[in-house]
């Protein structure tokens, strides 16, 4: 039975083999579509869930002071009380990702981005497949090193890392243990590991990091399955506040699987990347839309074709054949559909992966040795195939001839009004998209055309470590004798995502003490106002022949509103970090962090100390003397470091990399999206003129133009694509609204984004309609009214 229904469903296959071939490219496309987005979806969701006990690690998260900023770090010293005095708590490790340091191999100076320090219950909390060596040997010795096998083949080729040492800064390390490269969906993606006691072997170290108001480790625990989060973070909170009443920090609970999604921390770590889960769900939706539309075109194009099917049918029915073997005919013609579609699917996906890679940003190690990828597969057969079969089969399989007359179907309404739906359903879709991707490269447009209150084109920056700040001087005073560089200026740290804030060391007349806002600050020299071109509201900027003005200070227009300071603002006496001076001047307010956050109130100062990060404007024309003029002056002053620097350019556009990433996967997607819908639109069109073609002929005779025909076969579909776009545009409306509101800074929702969409719908539709239309219309009438 089962090779009779096969060679059914295979003739019937070649007997309708254009339609069989839209069919397949459709579903082709849109699993191929979904299988990479559910692929990345799977990647975000799984991230950090392959350790053991998974579910009951959590990260402690400090709410501080009044202002309550929200860090993923705990001060070092919860960690001994947590052991002896929470029984909740089975296990405790903590993670202090390092400050890039200088790796020396060889002659080469290299910066490692990706090490921390672990303490020696890490491995207890998270799982690392070692090649070489094992725990206790890393931590048998406090200047051991612990790397991951692409880190070693790096340092060492292809040879024995075991025993070989590297210097970082001014410390050697023995390597001591090789690991597995960290999985693509791991949190911790450190590619060298130092026990945290050669840290802690400075002596002034491990006073500052013992301080009860240091907070700058990450704590992780193992609770007990019958521990509850909350009474925990209570316990804790009461351990970080004993011995002051005044003390308002809290501590709460981060499930380690929630690391991932935080978009709350107030000093956010670059070891750890995080993304947003709005994001994650808008893709999810994306990938079952895209998949759905694709299946609605074989819903389409099956319930279009199904008065050709209907004497086959009579036919079945009249030699004995039930309702339930014709039912399993057609749902076995859908699934050899599908399942060709599939295979297609695996060699597309196959592909385009390393083009993926790139383009999403995620490293899929070998996704066709997981489980998970084929499960990915195998769900996305199994909601084709039920999505394309379950309606057409049971519509196909319950033909009687007086209904195929009446063209009603066993669910007693017009298969037409159903087609036209699902028509509408997919273009609903498609122009939600198309304005989403408007709206989108618009905000970026905006994002990155915006003036961001300071100079940021041919100037770069490079730092170095306070510690060599006795050579910060000299280097200045090079740099402004070299013709390519126009200016220089120092401050102590980069202006494009400033993050230091205060949260209470500051004061004014008139203050109400129990206002304590949290007040970003910046130092910088007397030229930085020139060299960035920041332009002045009122007084004016630091002077180096006064030296009062080591005590003064400069606030933006922000901190002067909501400070409420007295008028007349200059002159008024303000106190910050423990000295008092003046305000000399109002700076306009400019941008320091991205669009997605309000400009917050900011202050200038400058101390006697020596700044570390240079701001070097160059020459027009002249940015790659300026740099190598630069690297010849770092390296002749620092010897045991590399000289890395960053343009402001690239800074401010790495501030929007994942929204520009999000931006061009759904512009593909949209891409994708139309076409899928409209080769279904291309499908029913031509389905369309061929069921009218006697009524096409009669017309063409009683002196009907091809315009006249042209414009009744497309207008039957164009009222589809325009009752689409009056669903789709507030539906659209809502989500970008929502989306936008993740910016404190962003375009208006202009009526024309939407009738733009619309537009481009329409005019793709009456594109792929008017193709069949015209072929129809310019048939020899003769020859259609001969058709039988």
């Amino acid at each position: 039975m089962l090779i009779s229904y096969l060679l059914t469903a295979w003739r019937s296959l070649r007997k309708y083999f254009g339609v069989s071939l839209i069919n397949i490219l459709g579903l082709s496309a849109g699993m191929t579509t979904a299988v990479l987005i559910f692929l990345w979806v799977n990647n975000e969701t799984s991230f950090d869930r392959d350790h053991p006990d998974s579910g009951h690690i959590y990260r402690i998260t400090s709410h501080i002071g009044s202002v309550k900023w929200t860090w993923e770090t705990a001060p070092l010293f919860l960690v001994e009380p947590i052991r002896t005095r929470i029984p909740e708590v089975s296990a405790v490790a903590c993670l202090n990702p390092a400050y890039p340091p200088t790796v020396h191999i060889g002659t080469e100076l290299l910066t490692e981005q990706h090490l921390a320090y672990v303490d020696s219950a890490w491995f207890s909390l998270f799982h690392y497949d070692f090649v070489r060596g094992n725990a206790a040997g890393f931590f048998s010795h406090p200047f051991n090193l612990l790397l991951t096998q692409s880190k070693a083949r790096t340092y060492f080729g292809d040879q024995d890392p075991i025993g070989r040492t590297i210097r970082i800064d001014s410390i050697t390390y023995r390597v001591a243990a090789i690991v597995k490269d960290n999985p693509a969906n791991s949190s911790f993606r450190f590619d060298m590991l130092i026990p945290t006691d050669a840290w802690l072997s400075d002596a002034d170290h491990r006073k500052y990091d013992y301080e009860k108001g240091n907070f700058s480790y990450q704590i992780f625990l193992k609770l007990r399955p019958d521990a509850q989060p909350a009474k925990v973070a209570a316990a804790l909170t009461g351990l970080l506040r004993v011995g002051d009443k005044k003390d308002q920090n809290e501590i709460t609970l981060t499930a380690l699987k929630d690391i991932h999604f935080e978009t709350d921390l107030t000093f956010p770590s670059d070891a750890i990347e995080h993304v947003n889960r709005k994001t994650v769900d808008i893709f999810t939706i994306l990938g079952i839309f895209i998949l759905l539309i694709a299946c609605i075109n074989y819903v389409n194009l099956s319930t279009a074709r199904s008065s050709t099917r209907a004497k086959e049918v009579g036919v079945r029915k009249i030699i004995g054949a039930s309702k339930g073997s014709l039912f399993a005919q057609f749902t076995l013609e859908t699934f050899l559909v599908s399942l060709a579609s599939l295979l297609i699917t695996v060699l597309l996906v196959a592909t385009l992966l390393p083009w993926f890679r790139q383009l999403s940003g995620r490293d899929y190690l070998n996704p066709f040795g997981s489980a998970a990828t084929w499960s990915i597969f195998g769900l996305t057969l199994l909601i084709a195939t039920t999505l394309n079969s379950i309606y057409p089969a049971l519509m196909l399989s319950s033909f009687r001839p007086l209904n195929v007359l009446k063209g009603i179907t066993l669910l007693r309404f017009k298969d037409v009004s159903l087609r036209r739906g699902l028509v509408v359903l997919q273009f609903t879709f498609s122009i939600v998209l198309i304005a989403g991707t408007i709206i989108i490269q618009r905000q970026l447009r905006f994002i990155q055309h915006l003036d961001p209150g300071y100079t940021h084109s041919q100037v770069f920056e490079f730092s170095m470590s306070w510690r060599r700040g006795n050579l910060a001087p000299g280097i200045l005073h090079d740099l402004q004798a070299v013709n390519s560089i126009a200016d220089v200026a120092t401050a102590d740290e980069s202006i494009v995502n400033m993050q230091s804030m205060n949260g209470g060391d500051y004061d004014w007349d008139g203050r109400d003490t129990g206002f304590r806002p949290t007040l970003f600050q910046f130092a910088a020299d007397e030229d930085f106002a020139r060299v960035m071109e920041l332009h002045l509201q009122q007084g004016r900027w630091f002077d180096r022949t006064r030296r009062e003005d080591k005590h003064n200070f400069i606030l933006n227009e922000t901190a002067v509103r909501e400070f409420n300071i007295h008028k007349p603002v200059i002159g008024q006496h303000f106190r910050f970090h423990h000295d008092t001076g003046q305000i000399i001047g109002i700076v306009n307010d400019f941008h320091f962090a991205s669009l997605h956050e309000k400009i917050r109130p900011f202050i200038f100062h400058s101390p006697t100390g020596v700044h570390t990060t240079f701001y070097i404007k160059t020459q027009p024309g002249k940015t790659p003397a300026a740099l190598t003029a630069a690297r010849a002056i770092w390296q002749r002053n620092i010897t045991d470091a590399p000289f890395d620097y960053h343009f402001l350019d690239d800074e401010l556009n790495n501030l929007y990399k994942a929204d520009a990433t999000i931006s061009t996967l759904i512009l593909l997607f949209s891409v994708i999206a139309i076409l899928i819908s409209c080769l279904g639109l291309v499908g029913l069109a031509a389905f369309t003129a061929q069921r009218r073609t006697r009524e096409i002929g009669i017309r063409k005779v009683l002196g009907a133009t091809m315009s006249n025909i042209i414009t009744l076969l497309s207008w039957e579909f164009m009222r589809l694509v325009l009752i689409a776009v009056l669903i789709a545009t507030p539906i659209a409306w809502w989500s970008m609204h929502h989306w936008l509101q993740d910016f404190a800074y962003h375009i208006p929702l202009g009526a024309w984004t939407f009738a733009l969409a619309g537009a481009i719908a329409i005019g793709i539709a009456l594109l792929t309609v008017s193709s069949q239309s015209v072929k129809a219309a310019s048939a020899n009438p003769a020859k259609n009214l001969r058709t039988d």
